[in-house]
């Protein structure tokens, strides 16, 4: 609670304290240090979140200068993070998800450079021809582990009716409250 409300604090201060802020703690003022560290937001903001700062650089490179392009890219990303994660992921399955949309986002990067690319040389159409291929390759392989987590995870059901026992493999899917989980 008391993190959040730090949060809160600093998030409501103008942006040109929290640049201040950032600017003091860069050039090794300890104090800054302390109220940037405080605040989670900004930890995965400023360099906690490597794999987000990756993410912006793809966005970056793909975009440009092109803000609408830049913006849908980001939204696509958001709506296919949140339709893969579903509900309630679990926290392997949340890094598994920014895996997945990593990947997703190199793939389109490797197949738009290509597209774009004109008069190559064989050597160069081989260059591209790989970084696709091996870009898909680490694509389905992300896709492959989440895919098989989430089968880990799911319960086997077993019935024992009388003397005769059923066992099903596969998926048990229950509502909320149903005491099927």
């Amino acid at each position: 609670m008391a993190t959040a409300m730090k949060s809160a604090e600093l998030a409501s201060k103008p942006a040109e304290s929290l640049s201040e802020l950032l600017k003091r703690g860069r050039s090794g003022d300890p104090s800054s240090l302390q109220k940037i560290l405080q605040n989670p937001d900004l930890v995965d903001g400023f360099g906690g979140n490597l794999a987000m700062q990756a993410e912006v650089s793809f966005v970056n490179a793909l975009a440009g200068d092109d803000l609408v392009f830049k913006e849908v890219l980001k939204r696509k990303m958001e709506r296919l993070r949140a339709e893969l994660a579903g509900p309630n992921p679990t926290p392997i399955e949340r890094l598994l998800v920014e895996r997945v949309v990593a990947c997703w986002l190199q793939v389109q990067d490797a197949d738009v450079r290509y597209a774009q690319a004109k008069d190559l040389s064989t050597k160069w159409g081989e260059y591209y021809q790989r970084r696709m291929n091996h870009a898909h390759k680490r694509y389905l392989s992300a896709l492959k582990t989440l895919a098989l987590v989430r089968k880990l995870a799911v319960p086997v059901l077993q019935v024992n009716i009388a003397k005769k026992q059923i066992n099903v493999a596969g998926t048990v899917i229950g509502k909320e409250g149903d005491g099927v989980e």
